[in-house]
């Protein structure tokens, strides 16, 4: 079989039509390649931007950690200091306490002995009455 000689008219229009479409498509191209080169800038500078800003955030924050730890170490001194002094003084009340009770037993011990001893007087004085 034979190829059908060419028509050329057909031929030439859909070249021009296919050189036209070529350079429509290149010159598209072309523009979404700009706009997305746009956005990369435009992506890399919020990202720029954003590295910043936690940066900042994060140097704000050191200092506020620094600070509230000052704050606590110095409330954690001044409470211990307080409770150093409450210490001292119930360690001082609780002496008072334990010498009066000291106190109150070896009266409480004078007390007994007396009793044992004018028992046994009592004892070996009726031992003596009934044996003579």
């Amino acid at each position: 079989m034979e190829a059908m000689p060419r028509q050329s008219w057909t031929d030439d229009r859909l070249d021009d039509r296919f050189d036209h479409l070529e350079a429509e498509m290149d010159q598209r191209f072309k523009r979404v390649e700009g706009e997305m080169q746009a956005g990369f800038r435009r992506l890399d500078g919020e990202v720029k931007e954003l590295r910043r800003e936690i940066k900042e955030s994060n140097a704000s924050l050191r200092v506020e950690i620094k600070e509230s730890n000052a704050s606590l170490r110095r409330e954690i001194k001044e409470s211990n200091a307080s409770l150093r002094v409450e210490i001292k003084e119930s360690n001082a009340s609780l002496r008072t306490d334990l010498t009066a009770l000291n106190a109150q037993l070896a009266a409480l011990n004078r007390t007994m002995l007396q009793v044992a001893f004018a028992l046994l007087t009592a004892i070996a004085a009726g031992v003596l009455i009934h044996l003579l």
